[in-house]
């Protein structure tokens, strides 16, 4: 789930209305127990919670009514004038182009570097044991600064989030301890260059396999090259929906491992990590939180999802209770006017339900039974609901219509990018028939051992799947391949 949450955060950003002065607005009372006054911004959509909800209200005596709920911004037409149909902003670029590294502006790349290394770094924060950290954040409490502005929702984004920083700066001294007396801005451009390179070659070739089965990503990575009519927006139902699947595979205890596996003291409940990622400070913490990440597996893509998601998300200190992320899904898809469930089956080519026992061959009998106690109508079914709890395809997380949606995205994303890594080759704009070898050597598991704080000798290799004493064991970090810069010459 935490590469995707990276992931995520180098694809899609959709800004929600402010106040004039940029300033948010609720929609709720602080308290939660109505729509605000006199009257409620028009770009409220908030969410009514019942007095007899088991969880928010669980005396059944309507305390609380009202979630707050901002809607999107959209874009006007080419003129300036209003759309008849909203169509959200991304923020972001929209190719897996390393923005959540390196920002989505030459004012933001410019920020985040190192102005006096002269070796093309990007800048830092240095713990008192010496390892380099993100840059500290300008706010009131411990905070980090990096190329996407979420880089401090939760420790194990900015444990992601500080291995590509290190990564950088890595392949950055490599650079220039071969190609010495270039310039500043020569390190940086080819670090950077390398550093996508090698995002792009992990998510082809180890995330997608996993995600939507090696069948279907194996049809993604062997469909034709680079062209210039295809349009690189993310799709609202790729970003709104199916990559809201991760939200299913999160657990609401985050286990921690110390260096001969066992577990940590530093382990920690989710709910009370929300925008504070102080704990990335101690000495021992980001790689007992890299250890975990490699040996625990993700919850299942499925109806369930966490307490610690669906009523404590974000939760103010002090307070019971915060957010319910799935609801917010389910109302951010209808604010961005997502297609339903039915008609996304259609449009893959499945047949159109018009009763809701046509589901059954996708989705379990019990799920159907609670979509039947909601929705009015099968064709009413909110498509992230749908997607997230259809049956996994065959060595897959996801069921078909998420998976589809993945396939057509992921292929989208590869085939309209110019500078893709694997395009060009041997050409100007591309890289070298070797340097691409050595690009094609990299791996998750290599990213961490190279940029960890020095105690994860051993990993497993395929570090998206769980360790297995037969399929996925427990090996030296200096048997995992990696890129040999002598080999990069010339760039």
């Amino acid at each position: 789930m935490q590469w995707g949450q990276f992931l995520d955060h180098d694809l899609t950003s959709t800004p929600t209305f402010t106040k004039s002065d940029g300033s948010a607005f609720l929609c709720c009372s602080a308290e939660q127990t109505g729509v605000n006054v006199a009257p409620p911004h028009p770009e409220c959509l908030p969410i009514a919670i019942a007095r007899n909800d088991p969880v928010f209200n669980p005396l059944g005596n309507g305390q609380v009514t009202c979630m707050n709920f901002i809607r999107s911004t959209f874009g006007n037409n080419l003129d300036g004038s209003v759309p008849r149909m909203r169509s959200q902003i991304n923020a972001l670029t929209h190719w897996i182009d390393g923005s959540n590294v390196y920002g989505s502006s030459a004012a933001k790349a410019r920020s985040l570097r190192d102005p006096t290394s002269g070796r093309g770094r990007l800048r830092t924060s240095i713990t008192n044991l010496g390892r380099q950290m993100l840059p500290l954040g300008n706010c009131s409490t411990r905070c980090f600064h990096a190329g996407d502005s979420r880089v401090n929702e939760q420790p194990l984004l900015t444990v992601m989030h500080t291995l590509w920083l290190r990564e950088h700066n890595r392949i950055a001294e490599n650079l220039w301890r071969i190609f010495p007396r270039q310039t500043d801005e020569f390190y940086f451009q080819h670090a950077r260059r390398i550093v996508i390179a090698e995002m792009q070659h992990i998510i082809y070739n180890e995330y997608l396999p996993v995600i939507i089965g090696p069948k279907m990503a194996a049809k993604v990575n062997s469909e034709n090259g680079y062209s210039n009519t295809l349009n690189p927006a993310v799709f609202t139902e790729f970003s709104t929906a199916a990559f809201r699947m991760g939200h299913s595979q999160l657990r609401s205890f985050i286990r921690l491992f110390e260096r001969d596996r066992s577990d940590s003291r530093e382990s920690y409940q989710l709910s009370d990590s929300f925008d504070d990622p102080s704990r990335l400070l101690s000495s021992n913490f980001m790689d007992n939180a890299l250890r975990g990440l490699l040996q625990v597996p993700a919850e299942e893509v499925d109806s369930f999802f966490a307490f610690d998601i669906t009523s404590q998300l974000f939760k103010p200190k002090g307070a019971t209770l915060g957010l319910d992320l799935t609801a917010l899904n389910i109302q951010r898809g209808r604010d961005h006017g997502l297609p339903t469930y039915a008609k996304m089956l259609a449009f893959f080519g499945q047949p159109f339900p018009s009763r809701f026992d046509q589901l059954l061959p996708l989705i379990p009998q019990q799920v159907v039974n609670a979509m039947k106690s909601v929705y009015e109508s099968v064709q009413d079914i909110d498509l992230f609901i749908g997607g997230v709890t259809e049956y996994p395809m065959p060595d897959a997380v996801l069921g078909p219509t998420f998976a589809n949606i993945f396939a057509y995205q992921f292929s989208n994303l590869r085939r309209s990018d110019r500078f893709f890594y694997k395009f060009n080759v041997d050409q100007p704009t591309g890289f070298r028939s070797g340097q691409l070898a050595e690009i094609q050597k990299v791996s998750l598991a290599r990213i961490i051992c190279d940029n960890s704080d020095g105690t994860i000798g051993q990993i497993p290799p395929k570090a998206f799947r769980t360790p297995h004493e037969l399929y996925n064991r427990f090996a030296p970090c200096s048997s995992i391949p990696g890129i040999d810069f002598s080999q990069m010459f010339p760039l």
